[in-house]
C-alpha cells in the first residue's frame, strides 16, 4: 500500500469516505479469501457454538417478502447472509485487529492512534441472491450504535472487486456535515429518494485488497448483488479517541486500541495477540514499534 496520508485527510473529510488500493496485500487477501469461503461453502458444518452467529439470506427474504417479489427463500438456498463475531471463527480473521495497512490509514483519519476496535463482520453477498440493507435504500449507520460520539469510521475490506455490476457501495458525497444529534435521529435508518439531501451520488469500483473507509454520519446504500459473483466484504468499525460504548452488550475484542502510544493498552495488545509482537520487549517499546 502506497501512503498517501494528506489525500486520506482530504477526501475523508470532504466526501465523508476515501477508497485505499492495496490494504490487503495478496497473502493476506488469498487466506481471508479461503477463510470466509470455507464458512459459506458449507455452513452446516460450523461447530455448533458459532451457528448462533450465522445469518442466512433465505431468513432475510422470509421475513420481508414486500422487497422481494422475485426472490422466494427457497432460492436463497444456504447462502449467508452475515456472520458476526468473525474473529471468534479463525485467527486469520482476529489478526486483521493488528492489520498495519489498515491501522495507518485510520490513524491518519482519526489524526491520533488513540482509537478503538468495536466489531467485525463477515459479509459474504453470494452471487444472484446476495441481499443489500433496507432493499437497498440510502440510511446512516449512526442510529444503530451506541456510543457516546459518532466519531466513529466503518471500513470494508475488499476481497473481491467491487461495482455497480455486484451491489458496490453507494455513497451520497458530503452528506456526513451534519451534527451528532441530527445523524443519529432514528429517521435516518431508512431514508426515502425524495428525503435525500443534494449531494452527488458515488457508487464505488475498487479492485479486490482495497479498504473503503467511510464516517456513520455519511449516507449510504448498499444495493443486491444479482451477478454471477460474489461481493465478499469484511466490515469492522472503529472508534475515535475517548469514544465509550453505552450498551451493555460488547462485541469480542471491542475496546482494544492496537496502534495506542499508552503503555496499558499497549500491552493489553501484546497478551491479546502475542504472534504479532514476535520480539520481547517492554510495553513502551511495543508502543513504538506500534508508531
Amino acid at each position: 500500500m502506497q501512503s498517501q496520508p494528506e489525500d486520506w485527510r482530504t477526501a475523508y473529510q470532504h466526501d465523508g469516505f476515501v477508497v485505499v488500493p492495496d490494504v490487503l496485500d495478496p497473502r493476506t487477501l488469498l487466506q481471508l479469501s479461503e477463510g470466509l469461503d470455507q464458512i459459506t461453502r458449507h455452513p452446516e458444518q460450523v461447530p455448533t457454538h458459532l451457528r448462533e452467529h450465522l445469518g442466512f439470506e433465505r431468513d432475510h427474504v422470509r421475513h420481508h417478502p414486500q422487497w422481494y417479489l422475485d426472490l422466494t427463500p427457497d432460492q436463497c438456498g444456504n447462502s449467508v447472509r452475515q456472520i458476526a463475531e468473525l474473529a471468534l471463527f479463525d485467527a486469520r480473521f482476529a489478526d486483521v485487529i493488528g492489520c498495519p495497512p489498515l491501522l495507518e490509514v485510520l490513524e491518519c483519519l482519526f489524526a491520533s492512534p488513540e482509537f478503538s476496535f468495536c466489531l467485525l463482520v463477515g459479509r459474504p453477498k453470494a452471487a444472484r441472491v446476495g441481499n443489500g440493507i433496507q432493499n437497498g435504500h440510502f440510511h446512516r449507520d449512526t442510529p444503530g450504535e451506541a456510543l457516546t460520539s459518532a466519531n466513529t469510521i466503518t471500513v470494508l475490506m475488499c476481497l473481491d472487486a467491487m461495482s455497480p455490476a455486484n451491489g458496490s457501495t453507494i455513497f451520497l458525497r458530503g452528506s456526513h456535515m451534519v451534527s451528532d444529534d441530527e445523524a443519529r435521529q432514528p429517521s435516518w435508518r431508512d431514508v426515502p429518494a425524495e428525503r435525500l439531501p443534494p449531494g452527488e451520488q458515488v457508487a464505488v469500483r475498487c479492485p479486490a485488497g482495497a479498504g473503503i473507509f467511510f464516517s456513520s454520519k455519511i449516507l449510504h446504500a448498499a444495493p443486491h448483488n444479482r451477478s454471477g459473483s460474489p461481493r465478499r466484504t469484511l466490515l469492522s468499525v472503529w472508534a475515535g479517541p475517548d469514544v465509550l460504548p453505552t450498551s451493555a452488550e460488547r462485541s469480542v475484542y471491542q475496546g482494544v486500541k492496537p496502534r495506542s502510544r499508552q503503555p496499558a493498552y499497549a500491552h493489553q495488545m501484546r497478551l491479546t495477540f502475542p504472534h504479532l509482537f514476535p520480539r520481547q520487549g517492554s510495553a513502551e517499546g511495543i508502543a513504538a514499534r506500534a508508531t
